[in-house]
């Protein structure tokens, strides 16, 4: 017999989706005119692009209106209870990789279900390698907001070991990994990745589906490029809540802030790519210590040695949590150009006390950004909040970037922002792909935050460029677009070609970067 709840469900569901189609048909021809006219996209493309934001829009509507009635009417009080029964646990090597670390230096990861940690082996060679953390549980990240909460458990060994110097090739069980190129000329930027599930926006992506979440592909074509290193500016983890009873697009999907969440939203898909390039990780603001920091500290840490742990402690405002803090570092990419990674995972969007502890410690961290940039002709600075761009929204106009990070940035280089030595600069955390370049004395900025998790609106072209991202700062050059994809670097002479493409490998759009002058 059929539940009441789940037929008068059924008869909810069936009259939204006539309205929604009647409704879908009027609004896709009304943004798609105002789309139109105001210049943000070709005719032939405005009704697809119509179509996709009329339908995130009234997804984003029925979440609101229809899930917390639904879900009333099953006799749940909101969310399902979180499962009483662990996570199956997992046995032998599961993922193995090379990534940047303080030093700098190239460091060999892995985790492990097993009691130890492997062996790192290369011709002439062999040495076991060291734990980062054990297996364990600890308990609900501080300060964290979601309405169901649970320990966070982590099941797999997380191993560390430097690249043996001179060795051309190592390998972790039956996984071999590669040096990195003495040159890295070839650079894929990711970002924004991971399937969204977070029960306080009633937000839920369909994870289970590769149009839905499409990191996946994302991948495959990034491995299809054969860069000489990826770079990941920030946010991997996003599947905070449990998805609802009745959606088949999230459903099984496991959450939380544990191991079992970590391997869904990025080392399982992520594995093959992991094996075969070297990364560079940057940390974004759902990997903060009231997030995914736990993890984050586990696994992706820049620090070699033992992990580090966030403190029990919520942060606040201007408050410290050592845990969210990291020294910046850079990674060498040629005698002449490098990377400065710089970690803004809890800096928000609100502004830092000038009296604080978190004030004076971002603001070191800016002076040693200097001292880095000092060193080398070319440096790309790499983080996840931006402070030159616009924010999305459904018809495209161009907001300010809200970040915590910009007041420090202005009273450490006042009018440019960043050293002198800084061409470009990396981002993610809009979920879109934008480009710009100034007619004043600012480095281009790259946002690349397309990589898979649930777009967030489109920018209309004409209002980027009539536009001040800050005040005084003249946008010259601008490029943007909503589509999931990835971003190839291919070094030059100058500085950068940047081509952009989609999850399917299709390029959508090509800019070379002179010094910090960006075309398109």
């Amino acid at each position: 017999m059929v539940p009441i709840w789940a037929a008068k469900a059924d008869e909810e569901i069936a009259r939204t989706r006539g309205s929604r189609r009647r409704a879908s048909g009027i609004g896709k021809v009304a943004v798609r005119l105002a789309l139109q006219s105001s210049g943000s996209c070709r005719r032939t493309d405005c009704y697809s692009i119509a179509a996709h934001l009329i339908e995130r829009s009234m997804m984003s509507l029925a979440r609101t209106l229809l899930l917390p009635p639904l879900l009333a009417l099953a006799g749940c009080a909101a969310l399902p209870a979180p499962p009483t029964a662990a996570p199956p646990e997992r046995a032998g090597l599961q993922q193995a990789w090379v990534q940047a670390v303080a030093g700098p230096a190239w460091a060999v990861r892995a985790l492990t279900g097993d009691d130890r940690c492997p062996a790192l082996r290369w011709a002439g060679g062999s040495v076991p390698m060291r734990e980062r953390s054990a297996p364990g549980e600890e308990p609900p990240p501080p300060g964290n907001n979601q309405p169901e909460r649970k320990p966070s458990r982590f099941t797999l060994r997380a191993c560390e070991a430097p690249w043996p110097a001179g060795a051309a090739q190592v390998q972790v069980d039956d996984v071999v990994l590669n040096a990195p190129a003495a040159e890295l000329r070839r650079i894929v930027v990711i970002g924004d990745t991971g399937c969204r599930l977070k029960a306080s926006e009633h937000d839920f992506q369909a994870c289970n589906d590769s149009i839905g979440w499409p990191f996946p592909r994302v991948l495959a074509q990034a491995l299809q490029l054969k860069p000489d290193l990826i770079v990941h500016v920030g946010d991997y983890h996003y599947r905070e809540s449990p998805c609802p009873i009745g959606l088949p697009g999230c459903a099984d999907s496991p959450w939380g802030y544990g191991d079992d969440a970590w391997q869904a939203d990025f080392f399982q898909p992520a594995k093959s790519l992991l094996a075969a390039v070297p990364w560079v990780f940057a940390r974004g603001n759902h990997e903060a210590c009231n997030r995914a920091g736990q993890g984050w500290l586990r696994y992706l840490d820049a620090e070699p040695g033992p992990t580090r742990a966030c403190e029990p402690e919520a942060a606040g405002a201007g408050r410290v949590n050592a845990g969210d803090f990291t020294t910046p570092f850079t990674v060498p990419l040629s005698p002449r150009s490098q990377l400065i990674v710089f970690d803004s995972s809890q800096i928000g969007g609100g502004p830092v006390p000038k009296d604080s502890p978190a004030w004076a410690r971002w603001r070191q961290q800016l002076d040693r950004v200097a001292e880095l940039a000092a060193d080398q002709a070319q440096s790309l600075f790499v983080n996840h909040h931006p402070s030159l761009a616009y924010t999305p929204s459904l018809l495209g106009g161009a907001g300010r970037t809200r970040s915590g990070l910009t007041p420090l940035l202005q009273d450490a280089t006042p009018g440019r922002l960043y050293p002198p030595g800084v061409q470009a600069t990396l981002h993610g955390h809009l979920h879109i792909h934008e480009v710009l370049g100034f007619a004043t004395n600012q480095p281009a900025v790259l946002v690349i935050g397309n990589g898979g998790s649930a777009a967030s609106g489109r920018l209309s072209a004409a209002a980027a460029l009539q536009g001040e991202p800050l005040p005084g700062v003249k946008v010259e050059t601008f490029h943007s677009h909503t589509e999931f994809g990835l971003s190839l670097l291919s070094a030059t002479p100058q500085g950068w070609h940047l081509t952009a493409f989609d999850a399917l490998g299709q390029p959508l759009s090509r800019c070379t970067l002179a010094g910090q002058k960006l075309s398109c």
